[in-house]
């Protein structure tokens, strides 16, 4: 089922049961939580895509409206509810241990908000204030970050605090303060109900109408530095899959050194494109190599005229003018090499990694050797999506 028809059916089925809860009991508020819980699957289906090939859900909105206008109960029930119908209708969006850790996640958030929200309230006298009201759902919205990137990190959920998810953040708190003043009020005044909510979502669903755009911009941007990656492959010129696999590995490296997420994509870039400038240049004489530096220097020529891999191109050219690229510099260098002599000479592992270390101490760097080492043994290099600058 399309994500589209899945939205449909969970509305559908909401107005339906939330309806039956009004009919049920007309002056409880029974049928808004159904209302509301509603909303809560439907920011699960809609999600704000950041460029690492996670999200943020717009059910965190929701949250704060739920937390800020229902006891504790209530709130528990609904989340419960919405986030066990959730998780059912993500079964094809991933393997059954992936949907476990985003559900661990979503209640994690989902306890954060309630609590924050409850300790402010707990902590002033007049809560019916509006400075005071948007203190309660201003800890709320915090809390929310904190434990989410929290959460994230301890479930290897691939946490980012990028431009692309501080936007996500602002889009999401801002809306969910909007919606909660609206649905409850602030000193028995002001309060729109339901009509508040789903009026402040506008704004929330252009944001993630405008994600939604972004993450196809970035998937078309990506496919078409990989087919340009492809190149050199296709003429013979390294074995096939070389610029996946020392991207890959570039980038599993720069995360055990601790390079900044901005930086690992520039390498990534550069590691993908290293050898596109080979494809230009005149195929020299039987039993002669050509010379690596001009092969680096052709093809970061060619990449400093393009804006968005300008960077790249310098990572390739070996540029170390700034402190913070050398790593780079030095993690691609390695990543290519230990990449030839294991795929194109069929060396294993260990005899790749030693011939590395036997070559004269200025042409590798230890520490980059050692971080090589770290990951071939965990067997884990890593894949990041790229992001256009």
């Amino acid at each position: 089922m399309s994500r589209r028809r899945r939205v449909v059916f969970v509305v559908v089925a909401g107005l339906v049961a939330g309806t039956i809860a009004w009919l049920a009991d007309p002056s409880g508020s029974a049928g808004a939580l159904v209302y509301l819980a509603t909303g809560l699957v439907v920011g699960e289906l809609l999600e704000l895509r950041l460029e690492n090939g996670t999200a943020v859900p717009l059910s965190y909105a929701v949250l704060i409206v739920l937390a800020s206008s229902f006891h504790a109960p209530a709130y528990v029930l609904a989340v419960a509810g919405a986030e066990a119908i959730s998780a059912v209708l993500r079964v094809a969006d991933g393997a059954s241990s992936w949907r476990v850790h985003v559900f661990a996640e979503r209640l994690l958030v989902a306890a954060a908000t309630l609590a924050a929200y409850d300790g402010v309230r707990a902590l002033v006298r007049d809560r019916e204030r509006i400075a005071w009201v948007l203190c309660m759902l201003g800890a709320a919205a915090v809390a929310q970050v904190g434990v989410d990137l929290a959460a994230r990190w301890a479930l290897r959920l691939a946490p980012t605090w990028s431009r692309r998810a501080r936007l996500a953040w602002l889009a999401i708190a801002s809306s969910g303060l909007l919606m909660a003043i609206a649905y409850r009020g602030v000193g028995g005044r002001g309060r729109v109900g339901l009509l508040g909510p789903l009026l402040f979502s506008t704004p929330l669903l252009a944001a993630w109408y405008a994600f939604e755009r972004l993450d196809s911009a970035t998937r078309a941007y990506r496919q078409t530095v990989e087919a340009l990656a492809m190149a050199p492959e296709f003429g013979g010129i390294v074995p096939p899959g070389h610029s996946q696999r020392v991207a890959a590995l570039s980038v599993a490296m720069a995360i055990e050194l601790g390079v900044p997420a901005s930086d690992v994509g520039d390498l990534e870039m550069a590691a993908l494109l290293h050898h596109l400038g080979q494809v230009t240049l005149d195929e020299p004489p039987d039993g002669v190599a050509l010379e690596a530096a001009r092969v680096a220097a052709v093809t970061g020529t060619m990449l400093r005229e393009i804006k968005p891999l300008a960077a790249a191109g310098d990572i390739v050219a070996g540029d170390v003018s700034e402190p913070r690229r050398r790593v780079a510099v030095h993690v691609l260098r390695i990543a290519s090499d230990y990449d030839d002599l294991t795929a194109r000479d069929g060396n294993d592992a260990g005899v790749a990694i030693e011939t590395l270390r036997s070559a004269p101490g200025y042409v590798y760097d230890d520490k980059t050797l050692d971080a090589l080492e770290r990951v071939v043994a965990a067997g884990r290099p890593g894949h990041r999506p790229l992001e256009p600058a």
